[in-house]
């Protein structure tokens, strides 16, 4: 069991606490069509469903479908840094920080599997950490 995380949540939408404390990325569901939607609605664009929406947790992994590398300085965020898009198996896709895929030009893949973590993003201006999801590479099981 892994330790929850602490501190101030970039978005409370984004996430739900387990039973155990630790966090967890949720969409919502249409309990009509089955469309999945990040973060959370109450109405369905597909079929226009009101309030027929299930809070439901998203996949842990996915398909890196794009990213770029920023050496531009931005408070808080150690340039350089690396962000883009994962692709869920439940048909959206997620904007993220990548994360532990030094240098980066070489981990990333377009393609490759990627795993969601949950850890601080930056610091507020009180010192408090930003919990967000980010993205790393999935580790290659044989090594």
């Amino acid at each position: 069991m892994s330790e929850p995380v602490k501190g101030v949540l970039v978005d409370t939408k984004f996430f739900a606490r387990r039973p155990d404390g630790t966090l967890e990325v949720v969409g919502s569901k249409c309990r009509k069509c089955g469309r999945v939607y990040f973060p959370k609605k109450r109405v369905c664009v597909d079929c226009m469903e009101w309030d027929g929406l299930e809070v439901v947790p998203l996949s842990k992994r996915g398909t890196l479908v794009s990213y770029s590398v920023s050496r531009d300085p931005l408070r808080g965020f150690p340039i350089p840094y690396a962000f883009g898009y994962v692709f869920l198996p439940e048909g959206i896709m997620l904007y993220s920080l990548f994360t532990d895929c030094q240098p980066f030009e070489e981990r990333l893949k377009i393609g490759m599997e990627m795993e969601m973590v949950i850890e601080p993003m930056v610091t507020d201006r009180f010192d408090n950490p930003i919990i967000s999801y980010k993205f790393r590479p999935v580790l290659d099981e044989k090594h």
